[in-house]
């Protein structure tokens, strides 16, 4: 995909607007600050559509920064299959019956390594990559400093807001996560962007 078509823009822009409107959605199904199943598969769903954000964020550099978008997305895609994956985790200890943050801490402990691999490792990068991409949009003058000052800030109120679990915070930076979103979408600049 390109973005150089009608079609393709919009899939893109559909999907710099859904995915973090539909994290904004699932934080309303949370419990006692654990993913639910019905928050699991909505951040699931998210995240996939985040894949496609990125992708156009990125695609969006390329021509000014080759190897950065490269390595970003490549890095932004193994944040989103962790992000995906604490959605499906919520699914999964939502149907053992664990409703506890302690309960959730000790079955996590238990499975070990492979969730550091693939959920917590990835899930630290992802507000990372939405940092870089970011700066990058900004480097490249595809968007207004303030637009990707506002995307950066929401990034890093992602981990702030979640990390205490706390419900306001989250909500807060979700807002801020849509609107800069939907700006980075339709302010990045137009045309092609990519090399023949």
């Amino acid at each position: 995909m390109t973005l150089d078509t009608k079609l393709s823009i919009n899939t893109w822009r559909f999907a710099m607007v859904a995915a973090p409107l539909l994290i904004a959605v699932s934080q309303f199904f949370t419990y006692n600050g654990l993913v639910t199943a019905t928050a699991g598969w909505i951040q699931v769903i998210s995240f996939t559509l985040w894949i496609v954000a990125f992708y156009g964020m990125f695609l969006k550099v390329n021509v000014t920064f080759p190897t950065y978008s490269t390595l970003g997305f490549l890095i932004a895609v193994y944040a989103c299959i962790g992000g995906a994956g604490f959605g499906f985790d919520g699914i999964y200890t939502d149907a053992m019956g664990i409703t506890s943050i302690s309960d959730a801490r000790a079955f996590h402990l238990e499975v070990g390594l492979p969730l550091i691999i693939s959920l917590f490792l990835p899930g630290a990068l992802f507000p990372l990559s939405l940092v870089f991409a970011g700066v990058l949009l900004i480097s490249a003058k595809q968007v207004n400093i303030w637009v990707g000052v506002l995307l950066i800030i929401a990034a890093i109120g992602f981990p702030l807001s979640r990390m205490p679990r706390i419900e306001l915070l989250s909500h807060i930076d979700n807002a801020l996560l849509v609107l800069s979103h939907i700006l980075v979408a339709f302010a990045a600049g137009s045309g092609s962007t990519h090399k023949n």
